[in-house]
């Protein structure tokens, strides 16, 4: 059937190689392959036939740091997937980072593969529970990986079946289970030839104190992902007078725009036992609906794999509220993805200290230094004026 199914991928398509690019161009065939027999459409987009990278094998393209092949011609079940992946010399692809699930998703929305559901490398069936994948490395768990409803999350294994990790274009591209005997399209991956892979986000530190130094975070704020954080539990306020006891520390309601901190503050909130509160964030359309702001004047992050969904047989992601639902929080109800509610509603205040430098600063600051990746800093980093003398290859610039 494998050998079959090769001599369908080498009738169909044909290399060009032609200014360093690899393109992969129709032929006359018809179609009658098994991708017709089973009711699959080949679907090809720019980004599907052109490579224009030379550290990926032919066929592939790079797609933030992985060389990715998007297999839409043909639908197959989790195994037999596995095999086509490892004759077009890769693996099924594994998703063990934000980053790369963000830059993932953003690249199937950028490359019309939306109607598409796609393998990924990642199954239980071993020990129920425990997702791993080909190489024995960690799935990683919960938000912002997995589809998250209002009452449940991904993966919950129907009626004992369902060990095989997927993207399903009905869940906004959020992971979930389903039974490895399904036929789906798939993404092989292959290893880069000029870089070292990278370590994986389950295992290792998360966010911008993963790259340099640790934060100094003031008393009663703790550093998460590299930003410092006041976490109120004590009272449960609505949105305005969160904002009003978070000034009282110096601070403003919280902004996420990094799926790295998103993600480490996720595991933070469930490590530290806080999974029972729900946390206002900065975030609001009050000027004007459908527009979501931070207090900081930074967007707010959209879409996958930022903001939650709800009914999970007829799928809806938030923001979904309209006008009565206007201010962004995380809850444990809603698994901490974004959602919107109601700015009345109480929750406990999340805040990260106001920054001493003005956003012109940091402008500034990009445009004059070289070698340094400011923004790794972040606009909600807290870069207190009498803490400059920890970055000294950087202070001597700030006036």
């Amino acid at each position: 059937m494998l050998l079959y199914l090769f001599l369908i991928f080498a009738g169909y398509l044909f290399v060009v190689q032609a200014d360093n690019q690899v393109t992969w161009n129709r032929t006359k065939l018809e179609a009658n392959t098994d991708s017709y027999h089973l009711g699959i459409e080949p679907s090809w987009s720019q980004s599907n036939l052109t490579l224009g990278s030379e550290v990926c094998p032919g066929g592939y393209s790079l797609v933030g740091s992985k060389c990715l092949m998007f297999v839409t011609f043909i639908a197959q079940p989790y195994g037999e997937a596995r095999q086509f992946c490892h004759a077009a010399k890769g693996e099924l692809a594994a998703i063990t980072t934000a980053t790369d699930f963000k830059t993932l998703v953003d690249y199937i929305h950028a490359n019309d593969f939306t109607n598409g559901e796609f393998w990924l490398d990642g199954t239980d069936e071993a020990a129920e529970g425990v997702w791993v994948t080909s190489s024995g490395e960690a799935v990683p768990l919960g938000t912002p990986f997995w589809a998250a409803f209002g009452a449940s999350q991904q993966p919950d294994n129907v009626n004992g079946k369902e060990h095989c990790l997927y993207l399903p274009p009905a869940w906004f591209f959020y992971m979930g289970d389903n039974p490895c005997s399904a036929v789906k399209n798939f993404i092989c991956e292959a290893t880069i030839q000029t870089q070292k892979k990278a370590a994986s986000a389950a295992l290792a530190p998360f966010g911008p104190s993963a790259v340099g130094g640790r934060v100094t975070c003031p008393m009663l704020f703790v550093e998460v992902g590299g930003l410092c954080i006041l976490f109120i539990t004590w009272e449960e306020e609505t949105w305005e007078d969160a904002r009003q006891a978070c000034a009282g520390a110096s601070s403003d309601l919280l902004a996420i725009t990094n799926v790295e901190v998103f993600r480490a503050l996720y595991l933070y909130i469930h490590l530290d036992n806080l999974s029972g509160h729900g946390f206002w964030l900065g975030g609001s359309d009050i000027e004007s609906e459908g527009i979501w702001v931070y207090t900081t004047g930074e967007l707010v992050p959209m879409g996958t794999p930022f903001w939650g969904l709800y009914e999970m047989n007829a799928p809806v992601q938030e923001p979904n509220g309209g006008t009565s639902q206007n201010c962004l929080a995380i809850t444990g109800d809603g698994f901490y993805n974004l959602r919107d509610y109601s700015c009345t509603s109480k929750f406990n205040p999340l805040c990260c200290p106001l920054m001493k430098m003005s956003m012109s600063k940091l402008v500034e600051l990009k445009l004059n230094v070289r070698n340094i990746d400011v923004f790794l800093l972040a606009p909600r980093r807290n870069l207190w004026e009498n803490d400059f003398h920890t970055l000294p290859h950087i202070s001597n610039v700030i006036s």
